[in-house]
């Protein structure tokens, strides 16, 4: 069985040598046929000639800063063209702690799932404020009930993917793949489970995001195009209902009048109420539209 463990990276010269040498320690090669690769996503310090120094060999470099998202993408289509069995994906902050690692593999080998996070107790995480917690529960609701499937931490980068979710998940979103792959494997027939984790504690500040709200904005804009790439029908089903109800309502009203009194001074209902009604039409059509497109891009990606 061939394991790749990847770590996106960027500017991270100071952690990767204990990241890896965490792995090396607690993985056991006689066990687990693994090989380290580091996806280098343009770091401008001395990331790469550090990685080299302590034996990597499987070394990804971006020429330029393309984001977490992109990085992931790159790893795993790397994993795909090497026929990997199984991906396994942690931070190069050393974040996760590497003593999981082989429960992740065992987990995937041993259960019928096809994707294994790894849970954080985020009320157990002493540096995590409470309007993070809020936050991070918050998205997981949300991708719960985009998915379809049980998940507890949505945001979570520690995590193995079997050969079937690695050729199956593609990420389009530069800023991160956490939800947007979670959100894909309920449209692509992939099962996820989950592990419970501790972390270690953190070195320096998150690099994703600045602020809770860039974190807000950029985790609903990813859950808004993943919903549009992936369930569109559903979606402009539900913003139809709006303009739909609002506009029958307008056009009742003036049929009402029109009908049991002389309608003079309600045309602008009825103009309101058409108007308002094609624009619910219209995001239908859109809704099939998008359907249509998803289940052309679905099979062209199964047939390649």
């Amino acid at each position: 069985m061939k394991i790749f463990i990847q770590i996106p990276c960027f500017n991270e010269e100071l952690q990767i040598e204990n990241t890896i040498f965490e792995i090396r320690k607690l993985v056991n090669p006689k066990k687990y046929n693994y090989e380290i690769v580091i996806i280098d996503d343009g770091s401008n310090d001395k990331t790469i000639e550090t990685a080299k120094k302590i034996g990597v060999n499987n070394i990804i470099s971006l020429k330029r800063n393309r984001g977490l998202g992109y990085a992931f993408n790159e790893g795993r289509k790397f994993a795909s063209k090497n026929n990997v069995d199984i991906l396994i994906n942690t931070d190069a902050d050393n974040q996760y702690k590497a003593e999981y690692i082989e429960s992740l593999i065992e987990h995937l080998i041993n259960s019928k799932t096809d994707i294994v996070v790894g849970v954080r107790k985020f009320d157990e995480i002493e540096h995590f404020s409470k309007i993070k917690i809020f936050l991070q529960k918050l998205g997981t609701k949300v991708v719960r009930i985009v998915s379809g499937q049980k998940i507890t931490d949505a945001s979570s980068g520690f995590r193995a993917y079997n050969k079937d979710a690695i050729n199956k998940l593609r990420v389009d979103s530069n800023y991160s793949y956490t939800l947007e792959t979670l959100i894909q494997a309920n449209e692509k027939d992939l099962l996820i489970g989950e592990i419970p984790i501790k972390t270690n504690p953190p070195i320096r500040k998150s690099r994703l995001f600045n602020s809770s709200m860039e974190f807000i904005v950029k985790q609903m804009l990813i859950i808004l195009k993943t919903f549009l790439l992936y369930k569109p029908l559903q979606f402009f089903s539900w913003m139809s209902i709006i303009p739909i109800i609002i506009g029958s309502s307008a056009i009742l009203r003036f049929l009402y009048f029109f009908i049991f009194d002389n309608g003079d001074g309600y045309i602008q209902s009825l103009i309101l109420g058409v108007a308002l009604f094609l624009i619910g039409l219209l995001l239908l059509f859109l809704g099939l539209l998008g359907f249509l497109i998803r289940n052309i891009k679905k099979n062209i990606e199964e047939n390649s």
